[in-house]
Order: C-alpha cells, then sequence, then structure tokens
C-alpha cells in the first residue's frame, strides 16, 4: 500500500478532488482512500515536522502503508530555472536543519522510493519554522536546494520502519524575507500542479 502524505488541506485539495478521495479515518488522523485504487491512502496531517512524524508512523504502524511518498510546497534556496515558482522537483536527501547532535546535523536520509519519477532532483531541509530570511536562507543554501517543515521528519520516521519514502515538492518562494506573499500567490497553482502531476501517476500504478 502505499501513503501519500500532505501537510495542510491546501495542498491536498486538488489531489484529493482529482482521485475523488473518501474520508475513511478521523482519528487519530485524517486518511482518505482513492476509489479507483484502494490500495493508495491520502493523509493530512497538518503542519510541522512533530504532526508530520506522527502522521507517517500511524499511517505506517495502523495502516499497513509500504511506502511513503510526501508532497506539498517548499521554498527554494538556489536560483534557476528548476527553482522557480511553480516547478516540480523529485528529493534525493532529507535533513533536519535545525536539529544538531554535538554541534552536528544528522546525516541526510537519502530517498529509497520506488517509484520512478521524471523530475529534476534536488536536496531538501527541514526547518521548525518557515524561512524568509537572507542570513538563514543562505546557510541552509549550503546544504540543500530546497526548504520545507515536514519532508525530513517524515524521511526519518519512514527509515525508523524501513519504509521507502518519496518526495515530490513544488516551489512556492524564494524564501527570503519578502516572499511571504509569493507563498500566498503561488500555493494554489503549485497545489493544483502536484495534484494533477500524482494523480496522473497514482492511475498508472
Amino acid at each position: 500500500m502505499i501513503g501519500v502524505l500532505f501537510a495542510t488541506h491546501r495542498e491536498a485539495a486538488p489531489f484529493l478532488e482529482l482521485s475523488q478521495a473518501i474520508q475513511v479515518g478521523r482519528s487519530p488522523i485524517e486518511i482518505y482512500q482513492v476509489p479507483e485504487n484502494p490500495l493508495v491512502l491520502t493523509a493530512v496531517s497538518g503542519m510541522g515536522k512533530v504532526a508530520a512524524a506522527v502522521t507517517c508512523q500511524a499511517m505506517i504502524r495502523e495502516y499497513g502503508i509500504q511506502e511513503i511518498l510526501n508532497a506539498g510546497a517548499c521554498g527554494a534556496l538556489q536560483s534557476g530555472a528548476n527553482f522557480e515558482p511553480g516547478r516540480l522537483l523529485c528529493v534525493t536527501s532529507a535533513v533536519e536543519g535545525d536539529h544538531e547532535v554535538m554541534g552536528r546535523l544528522l546525516e541526510p536520509r537519502i530517498s529509497d522510493g520506488r517509484m520512478d519519477w521524471d523530475l529534476p532532483a534536488a536536496r531538501l531541509v527541514t526547518t521548525d519554522c518557515a524561512v524568509f530570511d537572507f542570513q538563514r536562507r543562505k546557510a541552509l543554501a549550503a546544504i540543500a536546494d530546497l526548504v520545507d517543515m515536514e519532508g525530513a521528519a517524515i524521511a526519518r520516521v519512514a527509515a525508523m520502519y524501513d519504509t521507502p519514502w518519496t518526495m515530490i515538492k513544488g516551489v512556492t518562494d524564494a524564501a527570503g524575507p519578502n516572499d511571504r506573499q509569493d507563498l500566498e500567490k503561488h500555493l494554489a497553482l503549485v497545489s493544483d500542479a502536484i495534484g494533477a502531476f500524482l494523480w496522473d501517476q497514482i492511475r498508472r500504478l
């Protein structure tokens, strides 16, 4: 079984609508089933690492999910055509940007998902708070291409249960001090693009 995990309803809505997903569970997490493929379950976790980790664990332990697919919005830490708003990328590694042990970050988790997406590859860093600051952006850009608030926690939990994971992220902004408005401006566009892409891929499974 494949578990598709979104952080927010705004990100999940296009995919849920396209797949005509039906809600089948409310506690401890919201779970939706895709009628066309009952082996695909979708969850909306809520924002942040803790919510994402709890939801990922529940999907694996309580619903028997055998592969996790995390999808959602992100900020770009690099420049170039692949990192413009609206672009979709496939995450190859994920690391927690604000979790240190003895002054050192944890090693990045490498994606071991079995799904093969025809998308540009990118490294992801996950932080507790959204990044809208040039200094913080510069520091994170040294270790990653994209930033979000859930991905690395999902990768960490999936690894604990030896569950393959894949991530599709859509760029909404450039993680700068004036980019909060860009996030809001582009979120619907990115969510629509992710929903259409995932539904096209899921229907081929």
